[in-house]
């Protein structure tokens, strides 16, 4: 069973639910970190690529203080349940939000920088199973709030490399650096442009004015994600190993030009030459995307968009009828630049570049021809407020945010 609560309220029901459980407030702290949707940039992170991410208004939230013993004991408000437990013997590899939060638990008392136990709330409003980042939100928002509660020092960078290992290690899931690093750093009225091999990113402003990006979700479980990303990682080394067999040089699909690629058609197998495309021009579409919004491009800006969710359908083969349906959907809406679909596919989401006018009508026409398709209705976010990680209350108790990476201002 899960249960939601109104966004503006989550402040106010975690400290009331934590005086509820654990009798009053003092010594608390509340942290978030946001969800995220990737407005360009899929399946090049693994290949040593660039991306395009931007967070999410919706966030997960953490409230805790520290214990007087080494017990960890929380109460999740969106699963009802509790979980209790010590640093020294975490919940096992699982998926569940206690092996997210249980590994970094975990791993920080592996590193000597968990004194004590705590208690604690959680709770968070980013979609489960929608490919907007609620794991990678709940790590961080994990090692935010243990962070000021206990002062250690941690860049942002490093937080978002902890949390990483966290997944790969104490919960099972191979993942790329991308959300983990959109969580942490993303900042608000930004888009995250990030350079998957050397992390060197950059905060792209986001100058939408009379337009807004919209996130339509499917509603679809992604049932066919996990087999088809491990099919796609490796038709991706097949390719490396091909091209690394023509230049040396090759690590990654990352090292690949357009050139090198044209140059040898249908290479190893027309499958995976296929796949290697869509990295390689994705590559180039990140690149020119950032540049589009960065100087206020947005027509180019959404064409970049479509030709990616193109690839993804015809080259990369990662799209589903559901996510096609809303592409279409939306592109027929006169004051929509851009429509793709977003994350690893198969379900999911897709993210629309749309005038503000236009949201209403966007929502009724794909609303309408979605449930004709599919006997339901999806769900829309819009990005109108996004938020930044970082210690929410009480404000003066909590430790500053660490300043961002010099690459920055780049």
């Amino acid at each position: 069973m899960t249960r939601s609560l109104q966004t503006e309220t989550i402040l106010d029901q975690l400290l009331t639910s934590f005086r509820h459980f654990f009798g009053d407030t003092e010594h608390v702290t509340v942290a978030r970190a946001p969800g995220r949707v990737n407005l360009i940039g899929d399946h090049t992170d693994y290949n040593e690529g660039f991306v395009l991410p931007m967070t999410l208004a919706q966030a997960v939230y953490v409230a805790a203080r520290p214990r007087s013993d080494h017990t960890i004991r929380l109460y999740s408000l969106n699963f009802e349940e509790w979980a209790t437990f010590s640093p020294e013997t975490p919940p096992g590899k699982g998926t569940r939000w206690v092996h997210y939060v249980g590994g970094v638990v975990a791993e920080l008392h592996r590193r000597g920088l968990l004194p004590c136990g705590f208690e604690g709330v959680l709770y968070g409003d980013v979609p489960l199973g929608s490919g907007l980042s609620s794991s990678a939100a709940l790590e961080a928002a994990t090692l935010i709030t243990l962070q000021s509660l206990f002062g250690f020092a941690l860049s942002g960078e490093e937080a978002a490399q902890l949390c990483q290992y966290v997944e790969h290690t104490y919960v099972g899931v191979h993942c790329g650096i991308m959300d983990q690093f959109a969580s942490r750093l993303g900042r608000a009225g930004h888009a995250l442009f990030l350079d998957c091999r050397t992390l060197a990113y950059r905060h792209v402003p986001a100058r939408l004015s009379d337009w807004i990006f919209v996130v339509i979700d499917s509603r679809m479980p992604r049932t066919l994600a996990s087999s088809h990303y491990n099919k796609r990682r490796a038709e991706c080394e097949a390719g490396v190993a091909f091209f690394r067999s023509v230049a040396p040089a090759i690590r990654t699909l990352r090292d690949v030009s357009p050139e090198l690629l044209w140059a040898h058609p249908n290479r190893p197998t027309p499958t995976i030459w296929r796949r290697c495309r869509h990295v390689v021009e994705e590559n180039q579409r990140v690149l020119q995307a950032v540049s589009d919004l960065a100087q206020g491009r947005l027509e180019a800006f959404g064409q970049c968009m479509n030709t990616s969710h193109d690839s993804l359908r015809d080259l990369y083969e990662v799209s589903s009828p559901a996510l096609d349906l809303i592409v279409d959907a939306a592109r027929q809406i006169e004051d929509v630049l851009g429509a793709r679909l977003t994350g690893a596919g198969f379900g999911g989401c897709v993210v629309v570049l749309t005038r503000r006018r236009a949201v209403e009508t966007l929502r009724a026409y794909v609303s309408q021809r979605y449930k004709d398709a599919f006997g339901k209705f999806p769900a829309f976010y819009l990005l109108d407020h996004n938020v930044e990680a970082g210690p929410v209350w009480p404000e003066m108790a909590s430790l500053p945010i660490p300043p961002v990476s010099q690459n920055d201002n780049a």
